[in-house]
């Protein structure tokens, strides 16, 4: 069993992500605690209200909600009951058996794991203590029911799920001594071999994390006639640093024909992990986050980058999203209207402060002058953001390997 724990200032937002959850067939709401009514004739009203009404004891505290995922192997197939009993001891390890919580069960994942919301403010109006929550409190009370309802544990897990490819940790670095040609295609075999992708630009975008771009040539030049491609090395900016290297050329050869080829292969895999992928980026936002880069930084947190189309307009596609974990890329629009450019910049526009009268608003990623704008480039490079840091409760907190390949 793997946990993961948030704390969040809105009341509704997260009692609202599980309901519109329930709302779309993909949730249940499978037990409550410390609730008067039962949890068939609670309302969405009731179960706000309750948690609204504690959350007022206390005028101090920010921070009031609780929202945590339990998650349990692919392989362990658990009834309703057993989650709720699994839930009952989890709080009581947590030392907020007495708080009311609110227990759903999601579907929309490859693998089982239940949602839990309460709040963190008490009947007196103190405050759980969340600090060290993970290490002190979570951890143990994670291997203990492991042990009682003999769960498979995660570190086990872990070890049996993603093994680690050894040449997709080293980008094309071009100061290296290794022959450009070499370093090209090592970059390119393990891309073909270990990702998933359907078209060119999510090719792009995965080559574009390992400073590598293949290109079709400009219309009308023989390459593009003939449908040929070509690559080309790139620096952390994605300036060029190469001359072309042709497809054919390379020992792997990555021809545009292997590439279709892939493309077709690609569908049936990818589309297993589509659900995987939303799930992560829903639990990042649902997190509320004021600012594009902190959204992010923790997306990389879970090993997803968004890359973006190249600044110049040419080959315009919307963001993709590379997970790096699942070995997938999938473009914005194809996950559905809530995952476009345009619908995370709508998303983070109305949080940003009103720009003062006389000071203009920062320029966008793209605009930065160091980075080219002929080629995708990923947002968190040019955001100048690092992968979020642990989660404050705790090492257990990591989702990392969690879906079933």
């Amino acid at each position: 069993m793997v946990a993961r724990i948030n704390t969040v200032r809105s009341t509704a937002k997260p009692l609202a992500y599980n309901e519109e959850k329930v709302a779309q067939g993909k949730a249940q709401c499978i037990h409550t605690g410390n609730f008067l009514q039962s949890k068939e004739r609670l309302t969405y009203d009731d179960k706000l209200r309750r948690f609204q009404r504690l959350n007022e004891l206390n005028g101090r505290s920010q921070v009031k909600m609780f929202h945590a995922t339990l998650n349990f192997s692919p392989k362990e197939m658990l009834s309703d009951k057993e989650l709720a009993a699994i839930v009952d001891r989890y709080m009581q390890g947590l030392k907020m058996d007495n708080q009311p919580y609110l227990v759903y069960r999601h579907n929309d994942a490859n693998h089982p794991h239940i949602h839990i919301v309460s709040s963190l403010i008490r009947l007196d109006g103190s405050r759980v203590n969340t600090h060290r929550m993970g290490v002190d409190l979570s951890q143990p009370t994670c291997k203990a029911i492991e042990a009682e309802f003999q769960l498979i544990p995660s570190r086990q897990r872990r070890q049996n799920q993603h093994l680690p490819i050894p040449e997709s940790t080293q980008k094309l670095d071009p100061n290296s001594s290794e022959p450009v040609s070499e370093a090209v295609n090592r970059v390119v075999a393990t891309v073909m071999k270990h990702y998933h992708f359907t078209n060119l630009p999510e090719y792009n975008a995965i080559l574009r994390a390992y400073n590598v771009t293949a290109e079709t040539g400009a219309p009308g030049s023989k390459t593009h006639r003939y449908n040929g491609l070509y690559y080309v090395a790139l620096d952390d900016q994605g300036n060029r640093v190469s001359p072309p290297i042709m497809a054919s050329q390379l020992p792997c050869r990555p021809t545009q024909s292997r590439l279709d080829k892939k493309y077709t292969e690609s569908w049936i895999q990818r589309e297993k992990q589509l659900v995987s992928v939303k799930s992560r980026i829903d639990w990042t936002l649902d997190q509320g986050h004021p600012t594009l880069p902190s959204l992010v930084s923790h997306l990389q947190r879970d090993g997803i980058e968004i890359v973006r189309p190249p600044a110049n307009g040419r080959n315009p596609h919307d963001q993709i999203f590379v997970n790096h974990q699942t070995r997938i890329a999938v473009t914005g629009k194809h996950l559905g209207p809530d995952y476009t450019t345009a619908a995370f910049d709508a998303a983070i526009v109305p949080r940003r402060r009103p720009a003062k009268q006389g000071h203009q608003q920062k320029a966008t990623p793209h605009s930065d002058a160091r980075f080219s704008a002929n080629v995708p480039q990923v947002l968190s490079a040019t955001l100048h953001t690092h992968p979020a840091g642990p989660d404050r409760f705790g090492q257990d907190q990591h989702l990392a390997y969690r879906h079933k390949r």
